[in-house]
């Protein structure tokens, strides 16, 4: 099937590698508190394409945490945002393809789990504040990822029916969200997520450099 007219985007993992930022930053809180650290296979297997909320409510469940969540979330806030600043940098691929909807008119849109004011954040440390025509985080809709409701509000958005969109996600929580929502998915794979199961998607890339263009309309009419 070709000819999609929009865009949507998850963030983490697809437009910035985040996983190991997010990682180290929640062992450096667990180190804090004397807490065994999570490992990679824990993170993959309950954390990854979460909200931060039920990131923190997994961790208090999984571990003796001796404070408030609402503490976790704020420390984890803190740090989260003065690393984000220092370390991201866009995924391979992910400025031409901006620049290839640009060129044929597409609308665009970030559909993340992270909390609406960090993808601000993170749009911004990556010099892309302003490329996307809607921008939509986990906080910006009631039922997070798997649910399908930030796809299809990204969708409305935009001005398209999610089936006239391409949504791209790294995550099976993510995948499972657009796929429900009707978008054509696609997987790109990472270092934190090539071990999941990804094969709900309808095309799985390595690399958004190997982005079929032949997927886009020429323009935005229809």
């Amino acid at each position: 099937m070709a000819g999609f007219r929009a865009i949507i985007f998850d963030m983490d993992g697809v437009l910035v590698d985040s996983e190991p930022l997010f990682l180290d930053a929640i062992n450096r809180l667990l180190a804090q508190d004397g807490v065994a650290p999570i490992s990679e296979k824990e993170n993959e297997e309950t954390l990854i394409g979460t909200t931060v909320d039920e990131t923190w409510r997994q961790l208090k469940l999984s571990r003796p945490l001796p404070l408030p969540t609402a503490t976790y979330i704020t420390r984890y806030d803190a740090i989260v945002r003065r690393m984000m600043m220092e370390e991201l940098a866009p995924q391979p691929g992910v400025r031409e393809l901006l620049e290839t909807c640009n060129r044929r008119g597409l609308p665009k849109a970030v559909a993340s789990s992270s909390r609406h004011d960090w993808v601000d954040l993170k749009l911004a440390a990556i010099g892309l504040t302003g490329a996307f025509d809607a921008v939509l985080g986990g906080d910006d809709v009631s039922r997070g990822k798997p649910e399908p409701d930030i796809y299809l509000k990204a969708a409305a958005a935009l001005g398209r029916p999610p089936e006239q969109c391409i949504a791209i996600e790294d995550s099976p929580v993510g995948i499972a969200a657009a796929v429900a929502s009707g978008a054509y998915t696609i997987a790109v794979r990472t270092a934190y997520t090539r071990n999941l199961d990804v094969s709900q998607a309808n095309a799985i890339l390595e690399t958004l450099e190997d982005f079929d263009r032949s997927l886009l309309a020429d323009g935005p009419q229809g």
